[in-house]
């Protein structure tokens, strides 16, 4: 009897161990990316940075975990001697029997007779190993994209099986966790025993979607048996018009000089024959930001394409908290299509841009290791400024935190740098704030909070309540209440059985801006708060993923 597997997005970290060393592990990379099917004694491949203080030197070792366990039948590489400072390194492991899933990676910072264990956390991720496998999946046009009504979305692949009298291997579209409505796809020949490739369609004929995973399914040759099954996220809009993959150069958030630009970029697709016209214009509190400069729209064609615009603030001091996108025909007497995307662009006299952080986001770090921190800033404030980065927790300060002092910044254009570290606790850092300041620190020139995600000790990244009210029988997202709402809300969510989950909440340009739940989680009625007064008022989505159940929902910040 055959093994049916499935598995959806992977997770976020779930836990870091602090064992009192400055040793940082950032920038992993997997080579196939989670979440993967692979057959038997084919490479999983790691990279990452690291830095460390450990005078003799270090190992380090990335070995696969199921359930809590070392994954049976893995080989995996050595690791040569990492001499102290910085540098990269690089691993692999594979499954060389057997059928299972590996469902997270464990680090180990080792010195360099392995006598005392440095550093550890877990990555959750999704690999399949079996005898069954589909990879190197292609998808033309690559996502996220825009396509119209019956165009064609294509697939390659390429597969490897044991199965004797062959496998038939179907891919179809998924929305919120169903089918997609009004989906025409492809059927499958019959793919023989070993190893091939093959190839397939989708389509969406009607209506105005998104497809957010395609499921892939490979079957015996009769279709009565699920050998594999799969499901690999993806965002391509199906409307007769749309625009997608927008954007932002500098991203939000970020501050701006007056009369500096922000650079927009984005692809669209349109059914109208006379072409459109595409203008992207600044508000602020629901209306027209003042003294704004924009590009105007060239003629863009029938069909699918790409296309630019600028905007800037000319005069004041003014935040943009919303980006509207307006699609209207060629003589533009018709609105098509109009959406706002939420963002927080600072136009004013002050500041501070070009933020780097090393180690970058994500990074797991030993207690009292330093992150450090350069920008550049400009300011007309005449006896020049001083700027202070903060780690923020949850919208609060991060409790056991130290940082650097400011010198006194010099009145124009320059750069500047800092450091922060934690010294005790178990915290995840979610925010660096940026807080620009006169001479005296008695006047608040700029505010400006970064998105990033350090680990420090041994972390979760959420509180999550049991309402204690018995097991539901099927899996459920609620509707956030208070919503709108400032700054916090509760997110309530149903669980028949233990399970791994993921809940996290998107802007509408599809970026990951927060993580509360991630990890395994109980059976039970579930919640959860979400602490919003870091982000721009706007629509964000937040999305449950819980085994093979995926769900999302709207919520919106009104500040």
């Amino acid at each position: 009897m055959k093994t049916l597997f499935k598995f959806v997005m992977p997770l976020m970290i779930v836990c870091l161990v602090n064992f009192g060393r400055s040793e940082v592990i950032y920038n992993i990379q997997f080579s196939p990316s989670s979440p993967a099917s692979l057959a038997l004694n084919q490479n999983v491949n790691i990279s990452f940075n690291y830095e460390s203080n450990e005078a003799g030197g270090i190992r380090i070792f990335p070995r696969p975990f199921t359930n809590g366990s070392l994954t049976p039948s893995y080989a995996a590489s050595g690791s040569p001697l990492y001499p102290v400072g910085n540098g990269t390194g690089n691993a692999f492991f594979t499954i060389t029997s057997g059928s299972v899933i590996v469902d997270h990676i464990r680090f180990q910072v080792l010195n360099a007779d392995q006598s005392q264990l440095l550093l550890e956390f877990y990555i959750p991720v999704h690999f399949i190993f079996s005898t069954h496998a589909i990879s190197n999946i292609v998808m033309t046009p690559t996502s996220p994209a825009p396509l119209q009504l019956n165009q064609n979305l294509s697939l390659s692949f390429d597969y490897t099986t044991d199965e004797a009298g062959g496998v038939r291997i179907f891919a179809r579209p998924f929305t919120n966790g169903s089918l997609t409505p009004s989906y025409a796809a492809s059927g499958s020949p019959l793919y023989p025993v070993g190893s091939g490739s093959g190839n397939g369609t989708i389509t969406i004929t009607t209506g105005d979607v998104t497809v957010d995973s395609i499921r892939f399914q490979m079957l015996n040759a009769d279709q009565s048996q699920l050998l594999l099954e799969f499901f690999v996220p993806v965002d391509y809009h199906f409307a007769q018009h749309a625009i997608s993959n927008i954007q932002f150069t500098p991203s939000s958030p970020s501050s701006f000089q007056l009369n500096e630009n922000l650079n927009i970029t984005f692809d669209y697709t349109t059914n109208d024959a006379g072409g459109v016209r595409i203008f992207a214009r600044p508000f602020t509190n629901g209306s027209l930001t003042p003294s704004y400069a924009a590009s105007g729209s060239p003629l863009y064609p029938v069909g699918n394409g790409s296309g630019s615009g600028t905007i800037t603030i000319t005069t004041g001091d003014v935040t943009v908290d919303s980006i509207r996108f307006q699609m209207l025909n060629a003589d533009q007497s018709q609105l098509l299509l109009e959406f706002f995307v939420p963002v927080d662009f600072h136009f004013g006299s002050h500041s501070i841009s070009n933020i780097q952080f090393l180690p970058t986001s994500p990074a797991y770090f030993t207690l009292n290791h330093n992150d450090t921190i350069s920008f550049d800033y400009t300011t007309n404030q005449a006896g020049g400024v001083r700027i202070f980065p903060r780690p923020f927790t949850g919208g609060s300060l991060t409790p056991g935190y130290a940082a650097s002092g400011s010198p006194l910044y010099s009145t124009g254009s320059g750069s500047g740098n800092g450091w922060y570290r934690i010294t005790a606790g178990d915290v995840i850092v979610d925010h660096i704030r940026f807080q620009m300041l006169d001479a005296a620190q008695t006047q608040l020139l700029l505010e400006l909070f970064i998105p990033v995600r350090f680990y420090y000790g041994s972390v979760t990244t959420s509180s999550v309540q049991d309402l204690g009210t018995g097991v539901p029988e099927t899996f459920a997202l609620g509707q956030n209440y208070p919503n709108p709402f400032n700054p916090t809300t509760t997110i309530r969510f149903d669980l028949p059985k233990q399970t791994n989950v993921s809940l996290k909440i998107y802007n509408l340009l599809g970026q990951e801006v927060s993580t509360l739940v991630d990890g395994i989680q109980q059976a039970g009625h579930k919640t959860v708060e979400f602490d919003a007064r870091s982000l721009p008022s706007g629509i964000y989505i937040y999305r449950l993923v819980a085994g093979n159940f995926v769900a999302a929902k709207k919520l919106v910040v009104l500040k």
